[in-house]
């Protein structure tokens, strides 16, 4: 079990269909609510996000945190102007 928030920077993150997305780089934090606000992937895998775009994943997208990041869902492949489109699996 993790225990501090520090130890989710450098873990895999998996769509609930087991899509790797990438590694967290970074957590941002809503200092409002003090809580964490979405994870940082500056290198997304090229099936979910085109090259150069920075992903901001809501928090409120994870299920589960434990070896990996696993999440409830991802809406698709993130273009870098915005639009998603439908992600292939295999």
């Amino acid at each position: 079990m993790l225990e501090e928030c520090g130890e989710i920077v450098g873990l895999d993150i998996y769509t609930d269909e087991g899509v790797f997305v990438g590694k967290v780089d970074a957590i941002a934090f809503d200092t409002d609510s003090r809580s964490v606000g979405s994870l940082i992937v500056e290198r997304p895998n090229p099936a979910v996000a085109e090259d150069g775009v920075i992903l901001g994943i809501p928090y409120s997208w994870v299920s589960a945190v434990g070896d990996v990041v696993l999440l409830k869902g991802f809406p698709g492949k993130v273009s870098r102007d915005g639009t998603v489109s439908p992600l292939r699996t295999l």
